[in-house]
């Protein structure tokens, strides 16, 4: 727990001597250096809420509602009395382990969270689910990479009807009856190994890896029985989805029906959900919603390209600090010999062509990793993002995330400036001063608030002008942020609910 000051003042007034301190909690800014990205999830919360792109497969949707239904049968029937909340959480928490264990055994590349966690167990002859070692991989597990962690299924297990929090106990849950027919189909499927203690025991159980590598083939996440493939649907985008699920999982259907190909890329559904209903080979199937689609990856694309600059800026100093001016000369000498209007209007906010956001945005990540004409790029990525902007910011939209309608309306006012001063009010305002209040109030903040560490800023400006502070490595280039459509066409093509498959 971090000091207060009156506590710090205290130890300060009371000490006569040096004193070696502790190594101070501040590390580089992470992976949002502006703050910009938060307004991308509350942008896609608009058309595929409840989603993440970590729970793409069905099965771990019903091993996690059959453990919770399977300890409750187990108490009901009288095999363990008055158990504790935290025994009935270690025992569904033992059969996520040995989900994710088997699965790994039968293919190490599966697609499941928690790879290198599992590594050590992937040689043992056999594993407690037990005792100090269980319990600090469970707990690691139950917060980062098991199912059941936040950051993976957890979330939409409950979103999506699969879980409910029991009126009893603390952190303990209930599977819905309407599940049950699925469930009874699933335990099918394990039935002659149900007598093992693993699946029938509270407390400490020991499994042999000839067990778990056999398990692994019998709930295999690849072959999802038909009636688990309608349960998830239903939950996905059919009539128990939310409403706003349905719609972003129908245009996703919609655009990857229309593009009526056999060999697609997961870019090429992304891009006609994007496209105005004129640009579909038929206009009457694309969806009022793909206008919230579209706003989705323009506000990609004003990021990425933010981003880019940033990342550009700081590889610049590397030979050593500069001042805007001379940051704005040079990058605009990169963008070749063409002459460039006289005014920023002219040059990035009047006459900009209607070009898909997937389009801009593919550049954008060519020139990052090729590091050839980035600076181009990154001019197309603004010039399409202001163009787009909205004219009002949304409620979920903070001004200090810097949303587009905020930033064309900076631009407009810039607009007579020529496009060396326009770009060294984009580097100052938007770029610096984003970047600044994201490392120092917010990280102060969050430091105060929830005992994270404080983000170094990696720019600053000394005598010389802007620099890179002492440490500063360039990293790998910004990604965009994945917009979820991963995670829906895989669930939609587990589901047979794409195209011929439906």
């Amino acid at each position: 727990m971090p000091a207060t000051l009156s506590e710090l003042l205290e130890s300060a007034s009371s000490t006569r001597e040096p004193q070696i301190l502790d190594e101070i909690g501040i590390r580089q800014g992470g992976v949002d250096p502006l703050g910009l990205r938060q307004i991308n999830f509350g942008l896609m919360d608009r058309v595929l809420p409840n989603l993440n792109n970590v729970a793409r497969h069905i099965r771990p949707y019903v091993l996690m509602a059959w453990a919770w239904r399977r300890v409750r049968r187990l108490l009901e029937r009288g095999k363990k009395d008055g158990a504790l909340d935290s025994e009935i959480r270690d025992f569904v928490d033992r059969i996520e382990a040995l989900y994710a264990w088997s699965q790994f055994l039968i293919d190490p590349g599966a697609d499941l969270p928690g790879a290198v966690a599992m590594r050590k167990l992937f040689e043992v002859k056999s594993y407690v689910f037990g005792g100090e070692e269980w319990e600090r991989r469970r707990d690691m597990r139950r917060y980062s990479t098991g199912l059941v962690s936040p950051l993976n299924y957890g979330p939409s297990l409950q979103t999506m009807g699969w879980l409910v929090r029991a009126d009893e106990g603390t952190g303990i849950f209930r599977t819905p009856p309407e599940l049950d027919s699925v469930l009874d189909a699933f335990e099918q499927k394990i039935k002659g190994e149900l007598d093992h203690p693993a699946f029938n025991r509270l407390g400490s159980v020991r499994v042999k890896r000839e067990d778990a590598e056999r398990w692994g083939k019998l709930w295999s996440m690849g072959k999802p029985l038909a009636i688990e493939r309608k349960a998830l649907f239903e939950r996905l985008g059919g009539p128990l989805a939310a409403l706003i699920r349905q719609q972003g999982i129908a245009l996703a259907r919609a655009g990857f029906n229309d593009l009526a190909s056999q060999e697609w890329e997961l870019d090429e559904v992304r891009a006609r959900m994007s496209d105005p209903p004129h640009a579909w080979d038929d206009p009457g199937n694309c969806p009022p919603i793909a206008e919230d689609w579209r706003a989705v990856q323009v506000r990609q694309v004003f990021r990425l390209a933010l981003e880019g600059l940033f990342f550009w800026f700081v590889e610049r100093l590397g030979d050593g600090p500069m001042h805007s001016s001379a940051v704005a000369n040079e990058f605009i000498g990169e963008l070749g010999k063409k002459r460039l209007p006289r005014t920023a209007g002219a040059w990035l906010l009047d006459n900009a062509t209607k070009e898909n956001p997937v389009n801009v945005l593919a550049t954008i990540k060519r020139a990052l990793h090729s590091r050839t004409k980035l600076a181009a790029a990154i001019v197309d990525g603004l010039r399409h993002g202001l163009h787009e902007a909205p004219g009002e910011a949304l409620d979920f939209e903070t001004f200090d995330r810097l949303p587009l309608a905020r930033a064309r309306k900076e631009a407009e006012s810039w607009r007579g400036l020529s496009p060396r001063d326009f770009f060294v009010r984009v580097l100052e305002t938007w770029i610096m001063a984003q970047h600044t209040y994201w490392c120092v109030n917010r990280g102060l903040s969050d430091a105060r608030g929830r005992g994270k560490t404080i983000l170094r800023l990696r720019i600053v400006m000394d005598e010389g002008g802007w620099t890179q502070t002492p440490g500063t490595t360039l990293g790998n280039p910004p990604e965009a942020t994945p917009d979820r459509l991963d995670t829906a066409i895989n669930l939609l093509e587990e589901c047979q609910m794409l195209s011929a498959q439906a």
